[in-house]
């Protein structure tokens, strides 16, 4: 029998969803993932998913903060307040009963749960509430540059933005008579995912300032590049989310493997495998990951090995003796900790610790580090290790990076920048989310909510690369600049970051 994306759901670490992969890790059909922790015993017992659904709204809410308050991995160390946004939140909920408006209990959750910046936080979304508020375009898409200023990067040629004078390359000055960076603090980020560091954030309220309930009129404030002011009404329209799809990454790298897994309206289109591989003019090796977990595309009955192929490809390129390898894992969904380590120990000489996972034990009420469910190791050392692995690559490595780089996509990212040749580059940071994901509650509404149990700690046990106080994940050290130059080159789809990428390995020494 042929198994679809939905059947390889499980709960795990990886992405802003419960995870996914093949029976050869150990999630079987009608198994959960957290019933074949091979370590877990008497003394500790994984969070488990719960259903509310059958409860009032009031009701299942009051459950599901009970459970995520007390689970939630990075209470502390994010300074989450829990009593604050329970107080904040429950009143919304209520009235929302009371006048059965499920679209205001819908908000009320969104609002509650994006209070905790974390990418794995996260809930059913409903394209159909959510158009009621972004439905709308304006028929061009913004972007903010490394220099501050908010610049148009796409314009449709048949829209009424276009038809009033506005270019590519103009620079928003006001929105609704306002100095737009003030209105841009207000513009809330609710249907996107769930920003995690202030970098991130700061970009989605760009890509969501035009976006606005269809029929809305903007007075917006604009100079083309030829130094002319212009100011001018718009109406905005349903567009399709043509503004969402003309900014960074969209026009550039495909998230066709996320919504696949999202079950996202009109996905793009997703990969062919897990593992694409190609040279590039000037003898370098290019692989695209773009995840660590395997799965056939195709719905064969076994996927291929993603670390496999990966192994495969890199001794084709071994051979070739290419004279430096890009790994690209922008948009990199996440997946196997233990494979992001398998994949790493072609990089390394010498063992190194990857993480101790530190998770939530429901016996004991208190996180616990735990060794991790998808290898075996010693009780007396529970830590995940990078451990030599051929074939061994010892040519210069960049990692291609951006703030869709989360979870143990991430953790590829802090290994190549940790080697002495090795890179990060890119216009943006990974995401700041680096928890072990998996616990859930179904509540009221078909609604299900997630979030991340348990923690990565580095060697010295403290939490590494979750974000705090909006810093976390791994930073480009190569950092591609946002000038307007390149804005205009990632509206027409040129891989302005891949380009930089290839000038890195070409001049490394």
């Amino acid at each position: 029998m042929k198994r679809t994306m939905s059947s390889y759901l499980c709960g795990f670490r990886g992405i802003t969803v419960a995870f996914l992969f093949t029976a050869i890790y150990f999630c079987f059909p009608g198994v959960p993932a957290y019933a074949l922790d091979l370590h877990q015993s008497e003394e500790y017992v994984a969070p488990i998913p719960e259903d509310f659904s059958d409860l009032t709204w009031s009701g299942s809410f009051e459950k599901l903060h009970n459970k995520i308050s007390r689970e939630y991995a990075f209470t502390d160390w994010k300074n989450i307040d829990w009593e604050y946004l329970y107080k904040k939140t429950k009143p919304k909920i209520e009235s929302a009963q009371e006048s059965n408006d499920f679209t205001a209990y819908y908000l009320a959750l969104k609002e509650y749960l994006y209070s905790i910046p974390d990418g794995h936080v996260r809930m059913t979304s409903i394209p159909e509430i959510d158009n009621k508020f972004i439905g709308g375009g304006f028929g061009f898409s913004a972007v903010r540059l490394s220099n501050g200023k908010l610049a148009v990067n796409w314009v449709d040629v048949s829209g009424e933005a276009y038809a009033k004078g506005m270019r590519p390359g103009a620079e928003i000055i006001e929105w609704n008579g306002r100095p737009v960076a003030d209105v841009l603090n207000e513009v809330p980020v609710l249907f996107g995912s769930n920003p995690a560091t202030n970098e991130d954030l700061v970009n989605q309220k760009v890509r969501y300032l035009v976006r606005a309930p269809i029929n809305t009129s903007a007075s917006i404030t604009f100079s083309n590049i030829d130094g002319i002011t212009v100011e001018m009404s718009l109406c905005s329209y349903d567009d399709n989310g043509s503004s969402l799809r003309k900014n960074y990454p969209a026009c550039v790298v495909s998230d066709g493997l996320r919504d696949l897994i999202l079950e996202v309206k009109d996905p793009q289109e997703p990969p062919m495998s897990m593992v694409e591989t190609r040279f590039i003019k000037g003898n370098i090796g290019y692989i695209k990951l773009w995840g660590e977990f395997d799965f056939d595309f195709n719905g064969g009955e076994e996927a291929p090995s993603t670390l496999g192929l990966f192994r495969k490809a890199l001794s084709e390129f071994k051979k070739a003796k290419v004279r430096g390898l890009i790994l690209d894992i922008r948009n990199n969904v996440g997946g196997l900790d233990s494979m992001a380590a398998d994949i790493l120990a072609s990089f390394y000489t010498e063992k190194v610790i990857y993480e101790y996972q530190n998770s939530y034990n429901t016996l004991t009420g208190k996180m616990e580090i735990r060794p991790d469910p998808s290898v075996r190791s010693l009780q007396s050392d529970p830590g995940l290790y990078i451990d030599p692995a051929l074939p061994y690559f010892d040519g210069p490595v960049v990692a291609l990076i951006n703030s869709k780089c989360v979870s143990s996509g991430e953790g590829l990212a802090k290994g190549i920048r940790d080697l002495p040749r090795g890179m990060t580059v890119g216009f943006y940071g990974t995401n700041g989310s680096f928890g072990l994901a998996g616990d859930e509650a179904r509540i009221s509404g078909d609604i299900v909510v997630h979030w991340p149990y348990g923690q990565s700690l580095d060697k010295d046990k403290k939490v590494q690369l979750d974000s705090r106080e909006g810093e976390g994940g791994i930073s480009p050290s190569i950092r591609v600049p946002m000038t307007l130059s390149n804005a205009l080159k990632i509206s027409e789809g040129v891989d302005v970051e891949l380009e930089r990428a290839i000038e890195a390995i070409k001049s490394y020494q």
